[in-house]
């Protein structure tokens, strides 16, 4: 019973994602790129439901799953608060940065070493 109600509310969750979807349809290109971070983080907001997930109890899907419109509610509650992005963004970017700087001086170091 369990899993039938966790996967009642991934199919809740992506048939209001095909919905935003079809609304993302009828506007203009422009529209739909200043919409491309709601769209994104629906998807992503999404993901954390999978059936086979256990991250959250039965109670707090089945409260979910009772919201109206449930992507939008955790949306909303997203935006909502005080998290940022960003600082994920720039941890991760800069690991890569220190990574691809560290190769790239290797590289400089084996390039010197066979031009001696």
């Amino acid at each position: 019973m369990e899993e039938k109600i966790r996967e009642e509310l991934y199919s809740k969750l992506e048939s209001e994602f095909d919905s935003y979807k079809k609304e993302l349809e009828t506007l203009t290109s422009k529209e739909i790129i200043d919409k491309s971070y709601e769209t994104t983080m629906k998807e992503e907001l999404m993901c954390l439901f999978y059936p086979e997930s256990q991250r959250y109890d039965l109670d707090e899907i089945k409260a979910l799953k009772n919201e109206k419109n449930s992507l939008e509610t955790l949306y909303q509650g997203w935006m909502d608060s005080d998290l940022n992005i960003n600082q994920l963004l720039e941890d991760n970017t800069d690991e890569i940065v220190a990574e691809l700087a560290e190769e790239y001086k290797t590289k400089q170091s084996k390039k010197k070493a066979k031009e001696r």
